[in-house]
């Protein structure tokens, strides 16, 4: 009896010791967590079927949910920036999403990225965007937006830089704040997918890992010369979400998003 209590006590300290990964929930769709300035920590998903973005406490009990307004014959591609006094200073519940559509007779992608209130109010519609980065600095809060003609080759670009009457306070992924413009074009694609893979060409080096979104590894190639993007042909690929990462000598990038249409 002695022996058998001490056991369980050795295994009781044992875990505490150590202690352990633990599932808490699983979501059938993409999210993150958030910062809110008022509320405190929250959860969020994209909601890719009903156009929502819905909003958990830390406990996972479903808090909110945001509609996102999405035109017919238009698809959600992102949501970020879920925030109170960020994009307004009045405590209001905001975030900036993006959606797309697709030229089947052109073959080519337009995008617009919004910014709403949770009531749908909307606060900022930049046309062509695709990219989108909030970013402190001494001057103030700035939003740095980044547009795209796909209609025309070589594809232009506008760069708009908004003033922003809060700060920053929602959990992001640094890196892919600091990895600048080096994005996968175009993206959804349907035929090939351009990923930069050394875009300041001083890696002599480096591989492309493409995962799918429980993580498995689909496919990895590795570029040897001094190539600066890697076109990818999206044939052999089902319809979905991926994700890319690049690595070269010992680092590696941070996982991006792409998607196969």
């Amino acid at each position: 009896m002695k022996k058998t209590f001490l056991a369980a006590m050795l295994l009781l300290m044992a875990r505490f010791a150590f202690g352990q990964i633990t599932l808490e929930n699983t979501y059938s769709h993409s999210g993150t967590y958030t910062q809110m300035a008022v509320s405190g920590s929250k959860f969020y998903i994209m909601d890719l079927t009903l156009n929502q973005c819905r909003i958990y406490n830390t406990d996972h009990s479903q808090w909110k949910t945001i509609n996102l307004a999405v035109p017919a014959n238009n698809y959600l591609y992102d949501v970020k920036y879920v925030s109170e006094n960020l994009f307004t200073t009045d405590n209001a519940i905001c975030l900036l999403y993006t959606y797309y559509i697709y030229d089947t007779i052109n073959f080519y992608y337009t995008y617009t990225t919004r910014v709403i209130k949770e009531n749908g109010t909307v606060l900022l519609t930049v046309p062509g965007c695709l990219y989108a980065y909030v970013n402190n600095i001494p001057a103030g809060t700035k939003l740095v937006t980044y547009s795209y003609d796909y209609s025309q080759y070589p594809v232009p670009i506008q760069t708009a830089v908004y003033a922003l009457p809060g700060v920053l306070n929602a959990t992001v992924p640094a890196q892919a704040e600091a990895e600048g413009l080096a994005f996968a074009y175009p993206n959804p694609g349907s035929d090939l997918i351009n990923i930069p893979v050394n875009p300041s060409g001083k890696a002599p080096f480096s591989e492309v890992i493409i995962t799918d979104m429980n993580g498995r590894v689909i496919r990895s190639i590795q570029v040897s010369d001094d190539r600066q993007w890697l076109s990818l042909p999206t044939s052999g690929f089902a319809s979905g979400t991926y994700f890319y990462s690049v690595r070269s000598g010992n680092s590696q990038t941070a996982a991006s998003k792409i998607v196969v249409r």
